[in-house]
């Protein structure tokens, strides 16, 4: 029986300066760092999470898309403080395509971008 969702693939150009983003500006822990000839893996993930994101580039991926660069990720992001979150990633440089804002049903949304112009949501409940 499938108990949880272990990683997710986002596609970027270079994976090592995708690299610094995720762990500088968002804070991420690297789960998996495998950097051999002709082959890089890193998975990253927000500290306690279980999900990581594996930074898929074209090196050593043949089913790496790069159309796929630059898109919405369909990859969503909770919080329990999106207000400070906003204002810790804007400091560190993270450019949003939404500001904090509440939607109903009863929660806070927001979206940003990562170096390759992958874009994410951002959620708090109320």
């Amino acid at each position: 029986m499938i108990s949880k969702v272990a990683t997710v693939g986002i596609c970027v150009t270079d994976q090592d300066a995708a690299l610094a983003f995720y762990t500088e500006k968002l804070g991420f822990e690297v789960r998996k760092n495998v950097d051999i000839p002709g082959f890089k893996w890193f998975e990253v993930a927000p500290p306690g999470g279980q999900t990581t994101l594996v930074l898929t580039g074209a090196q050593g991926y043949p089913s790496f898309d790069a159309s796929l660069v630059g898109t919405y990720t369909q990859v969503a992001f909770d919080t329990d403080d999106i207000k400070a979150v906003h204002r810790a990633y804007t400091e560190r440089g993270v450019r949003f395509t939404n500001e904090p804002r509440h939607e109903e049903p009863g929660y806070w949304f927001a979206s940003f971008l990562d170096q390759d112009g992958n874009e994410f949501y951002l959620f708090q409940q109320d």
